[in-house]
């Protein structure tokens, strides 16, 4: 039981720790802090390396995120609380691709884009740098869309293992933000845009979750006694309230054929004029949900599990929600071990 004099002294670190953070140096601390080089570029898309002091793996880790919507300094956030640190102090070369800023001059980019003129070219690159003879894919949200595409087109790739965080799969299962996204006009919003502009992405997904903000701010609330939480809720903050576009075509086809139509998963979805057959996987697969994501749904995740052919392959459903189970407070110990235990054992161990 908190004493009188326990509490007035927590009350007095709140009041100080929020002049200091809120008054004096309001300024969200940086992301984006783990040292990377520039190793290939197509257009706007760019491949990053994050090389290990001590390298223990000889294969690379490709990290392949969402298109828009959103920073992927997400992935690289805070000291201690990013997903890229805590992979390269394990040893792995980690490489991330960044599609880029799109804006009205991409509305002809696409899935197409994506797949056949981006993703082989920053595949081979990575191998390229580190001489791996294969490498490891991890998709986030519709990154573990394209992942999963591409793994379907090329059942042959050399590719050890494919880690799918919470990716798009089943969108019959995908909950009010299908019933947000179907809802656009989406082919006269690109003419119009040339994409979906970050001001209507912002204001879909607070939409979605009306009270988030207000339950961020009990959380602070609740918390202003200790240091790192202020840090970690200001950094979060300005993530969360900063959208991207989403390119033309791209936002077209993920609305109409792959949320309207559910196009991936009954193998109707064409790239470069084939049809994508998700049967045709064989990578060995480590499938990611989270109970409470209102983005993908853990239904609309764990398809991607029962229509592979892969014959190694695990399914992990874990607390927490749509960005929180991979770049939250508790990704550390919940995800991220897990993480490295699965990829270490395929990601060629350096003796």
């Amino acid at each position: 039981m908190t004493t009188i004099r326990e509490q007035v002294e927590k009350d007095t670190r709140a009041r100080a720790n929020w002049e200091e953070a809120f008054v004096r140096h309001p300024a969200p601390p940086v992301s984006g802090f783990t040292p990377r080089s520039l190793v290939a570029r197509r257009g706007k898309a760019k491949l990053y390396h994050y090389r290990p002091e001590n390298r223990r793996y000889s294969r690379p880790m490709i990290i392949v995120p969402w298109v828009g919507i959103s920073n992927t300094y997400i992935l690289d956030f805070l000291p201690g609380t990013s997903y890229v640190e805590y992979f390269t102090d394990a040893g792995y070369d980690v490489f991330l691709v960044d599609w880029g800023e799109r804006g009205e001059e991409d509305r002809d980019f696409g899935f197409d884009d994506c797949l056949v003129d981006i993703m082989p070219l920053f595949i081979a690159r990575a191998r390229e740098v580190t001489g791996g003879d294969a490498v490891t894919l991890t998709g986030i949200c519709v990154g573990g869309t394209l992942t999963s595409i591409y793994l379907a087109m090329h059942p042959e790739a050399a590719v050890a293992g494919h880690v799918a965080i919470v990716p798009l799969i089943d969108t019959d299962e995908a909950g009010l933000f299908k019933t947000w996204l179907t809802g656009f006009p989406a082919e006269q919003m690109v003419r119009v845009n040339g994409m979906l502009p970050a001001s209507i992405m912002y204001n879909g997904f607070k939409t979605l979750r009306p009270l988030g903000d207000n339950v961020a701010l009990l959380g602070l609330a609740g918390n202003l006694d200790r240091p790192e939480y202020i840090n970690v809720y200001k950094a979060m903050n300005r993530w969360g309230n900063e959208f991207l576009p989403m390119p033309g075509r791209f936002f077209v086809q993920l609305a109409r054929q792959v949320y309207g139509r559910n196009e991936v998963l009954k193998g109707e979805f064409e790239v470069a004029g084939e049809k994508v057959d998700l049967h045709r996987i064989t990578a060995p697969l480590l499938l990611v949900s989270a109970q409470r994501d209102h983005i993908v749904p853990r239904l609309a995740a764990r398809a991607l599990y029962d229509v592979v052919a892969s014959e190694d392959k695990e399914y992990l459903e874990l607390g927490g929600g749509h960005i929180s189970v991979f770049a939250g407070r508790s990704s550390r110990t919940n995800l991220w071990p897990k993480l490295d235990q699965w990829l270490g054992s395929r990601s060629g161990a350096l003796s």
